[in-house]
């Protein structure tokens, strides 16, 4: 069928933000957080593209964030927004 491998668009805005204070002289200390998908958007995955399926050029789910398999998506929706906090002590 024509156009079936296409899909909609991928959005995502992601934000880092960093705060470094210096403790002494020879110590650093780094405050910060990231927020994955801060618009909390949804990405809709492929359409289904076998046409002996009644729900052809339909789309059953979204995008999931990568999973413990590196790399991999899974076809199942996921939450959308996502915070990371993080502290870093230099010396």
């Amino acid at each position: 069928a024509r156009n079936s491998w296409r899909g909609p668009g991928y959005f995502d805005t992601d934000l880092t933000l960093n705060k470094t204070f210096s403790i002494t002289e020879r110590f650093r200390l780094l405050i910060g957080a990231n927020f994955f998908n801060i618009l909390n958007h949804p990405n809709f995955d492929l359409p289904v593209n076998n046409v002996a399926l009644g729900n052809f050029g339909t789309i059953t789910s979204t995008v999931s964030a990568p999973t413990s398999a590196y790399g991999s998506f899974q076809g199942s929706a996921v939450s959308g927004r996502v915070i990371q906090t993080q502290v870093k002590l230099t010396f």
